[in-house]
């Protein structure tokens, strides 16, 4: 992950849900560690321009970081095809429970869904038990590249990164690697 990335954050933007777990770069420190954007008042800053969901954006910091940690164990959890830890998936529920749906019929006859407000953390919470355990699960992966970790959508079955960077940087790695051995 280059520093021009990590301030312009192309990764922010898809959903509110992805928006807030991919705040922590796995392995994107000088020294290897992980970069926590909600540690850092400059990186904090951009996040909350990028974000798509407004009233995500304006949570307290405290509030963003008690919703993204179960975020985080249950997305990490169902990217592995593993079972959604049950702290994650009590708090995630709980949350989830405060955001109203409503079913409507369109003008087709088809049956659609539709969030009827409720506290941003609950849409969001509910956003995190759809990609979960939802019919989305298929697609959600966590890009293995070196210093990224993030979250992501999978557009096509074998897609392995989230971005045409993190597959360079993975295959120059492997090369790396290989060269050294």
């Amino acid at each position: 992950m280059t520093l021009r990335n990590l301030r312009e954050m192309p990764w922010i933007g898809e959903l509110p849900v992805l928006d807030l777990a991919n705040t922590v770069l796995v392995g994107a420190g000088p020294a290897g560690e992980e970069v926590d954007l909600l540690t850092d008042p400059e990186l904090l800053a951009s996040w909350r321009d990028k974000t798509v969901d407004r009233e995500l954006a304006d949570l307290p910091l405290e509030d963003l970081a008690d919703l993204r940690a179960p975020l985080r164990k249950a997305l990490d959890a169902a990217a592995r095809q593993a079972p959604l830890p049950r702290p994650a998936r009590a708090r995630l529920n709980a949350l989830a429970a405060r955001a109203p749906v409503t079913f409507r019929v369109d003008d087709t006859g088809r049956l659609t869904e539709h969030e009827a407000g409720g506290p941003v953390a609950a849409a969001v919470a509910r956003q995190a038990l759809v990609l979960a355990a939802g019919p989305e699960q298929a697609r959600l992966r966590r890009c293995p590249a070196p210093s990224c970790g993030m979250f992501f959508l999978a557009r096509r079955r074998d897609q392995a990164w989230c971005s045409i960077g993190c597959g360079n940087r993975a295959r120059a790695a492997r090369r790396s690697e290989q060269r050294t051995d």
